[in-house]
């Protein structure tokens, strides 16, 4: 009887160390999973860090090329009007040069 008492503490050791080491082993995977995860995680903000830099700078940038836009071109409007108007004074000087000839002609 005491073989068999001995024997049933040794089976309840062994169960309690072998759900011990699964437990373990099952933390250490958990352990393992989640600093990977982690690292994943640290990379895509480093990722998203990186890319929020090259926002601003492609902001910025976009910023100068508007404010430089209205120094170095004009809008179609504004180029239809103004060559209206210089249409407009070229035919009054053809007008002009055209009485200032007649009137040579006939005078």
């Amino acid at each position: 009887m005491e073989g068999d008492i001995l024997s049933g503490l040794m089976r309840w050791q062994v169960s309690v160390w072998a759900i011990g080491a699964l437990l373990g082993a099952v933390a250490l995977m958990a352990r393992g999973f989640a600093n990977r995860l982690m690292r994943e995680i640290d990379q895509r903000f480093e990722r998203l860090e990186s890319m929020a830099a090259e926002i601003r700078r492609v902001d910025a940038e976009l910023t100068g090329l508007r404010a430089e836009l209205p120094l170095h071109y004009i809008r179609r409007e504004d180029h239809i009007r103004d060559m209206s108007a210089i249409t407009i004074k070229l035919d009054r000087i053809h007008e002009m040069l055209l009485m200032i000839v007649k009137e040579t002609r006939h005078g």
